[in-house]
């Protein structure tokens, strides 16, 4: 009788080990055969760049937030010209996805059509190159564990994008360039590799860090925060600044985290609401920018030089960015037609973004790997449309 016990427990404890193997394959399941296609994506060259299309709602941010009054002028500039489309050769919506696909401009009059939207194009829309004609222009992803693609440059254009049309895009596909393919690192490996190269900004909003657990899921104004200081940045850019070639990773939050410092810049105690104290605060940031030396350190270790600041303020910028029908003016009107709490209407709801293994996809990955000589033979040539 005796004997039995031991059986017994052997048999309990397989049982118990059923059951947590069952648990971990619930947790963890099988990679689906589009994860297992970017995991083993080759990286191009700059020469060479390996250029990807993927869904807005595959990208994951590696930073916390952004500056809602840069996505803001776009949304309002877009919604402007919709009133008067039929008058508008090259509209800015398409113009800017042609650009970001790395396309170049938009060709005039394939695209000024009433009620148009980036994830239904008119029949004759065009660009003027073909997908990847211009890498430059595009942005970049890191592949990551389990084939995640973590996106380290287009947080704005790409949230623009998931906003505009009603807050219908997020399953709009765009083209970017692969930088790196970590897939084979571990989630803690990832991320020390990510700090290391410089590829993750660890700051949210109001400047506290956060973990890269904390990072959103998703891109666009439902996942990721307000950073009214890397706004500022953006409308200073040209002003009082300039992105040097083979600029910093990052570049405009190491001005936004020095400007928090100056007590004539407190955000909190400026409207901007108000064209007028808006655009002095822009002033305000271009001319401390400038009367920095080339060497003194700005933030984080880099000096003004490696963030570009100019020797002078570009007034004239100023004026055209000020001005009635400016970026500035865009942003303010936009943010007043959504209220004091400047929150998206109608934008997908934070739970409809579904986790990465269960988004519906094409099983097989389109990856290209661009050599200038033959991108007319592989993308149809000169106005080749996106998505066809």
């Amino acid at each position: 009788m005796h004997a039995a016990f031991p059986r017994a427990a052997a048999a309990l404890a397989l049982a118990f080990a059923s059951m947590a193997w069952a648990r971990d394959a619930v947790v963890a399941p099988a990679l689906s055969a589009r994860q297992q296609a970017l995991m083993a994506t080759f990286v191009g060259s700059a020469a060479q760049p390996r250029i990807l299309q993927v869904s807005l709602d595959e990208l994951h941010p590696t930073q916390p937030a952004i500056g809602y009054d840069q996505v803001y002028y776009k949304l309002g500039r877009y919604a402007a010209e919709e009133k008067h489309i039929a008058d508008i050769a090259k509209p800015k919506k398409f113009a800017d996805l042609c650009e970001a696909n790395g396309q170049g401009d938009v060709l005039s009059g394939t695209a000024n059509v009433a009620g148009a939207t980036l994830g239904a194009p008119p029949p004759g829309y065009r660009c003027k190159a073909a997908v990847g004609s211009r890498p430059d222009d595009m942005k970049t992803v890191v592949i990551g564990p389990q084939g995640k693609l973590y996106l380290t440059d287009g947080h704005h254009t790409f949230s623009t994008f998931w906003e505009a049309d009603g807050g219908r895009n997020h399953r709009l596909k765009v083209w970017v360039k692969v930088s790196d393919n970590f897939s084979a690192l571990d989630e803690s490996a990832f991320w020390t590799r990510m700090r290391a190269e410089n590829k993750v900004w660890l700051k949210d909003g109001r400047n506290q860090p956060v973990a890269p657990q904390q990072l959103p899921a998703a891109i666009g104004l439902q996942s990721l925060g307000d950073d009214r200081y890397r706004a500022l940045v953006y409308f200073t850019r040209e002003v009082g600044y300039e992105p040097p070639d083979h600029a910093t990773e990052f570049l405009e939050f190491y001005w936004a985290d020095w400007l928090r410092g100056k007590p004539a810049l407190d955000l909190a105690r400026i409207d901007l609401l108000n064209p007028a104290a808006y655009a002095n605060a822009i002033l305000q940031a271009a001319q401390a920018m400038v009367a920095l030396q080339p060497a003194d350190i700005v933030s984080g270790g880099k000096r003004a030089a490696d963030l570009g600041a100019l020797d002078e303020v570009d007034h004239e910028t100023l004026a055209e960015l000020t001005q009635d029908k400016g970026k500035l003016r865009y942003a303010i009107d936009y943010r007043k037609s959504l209220g004091r709490q400047g929150r998206m209407r109608g934008s997908v709801p934070r739970t409809s973004v579904r986790p990465f293994h269960q988004v519906a996809l094409p099983l097989q990955l389109r990856q290209v790997a661009v050599r200038p000589q033959q991108i007319g033979q592989a993308q149809g040539g000169e106005g080749a449309g996106i998505g066809r």
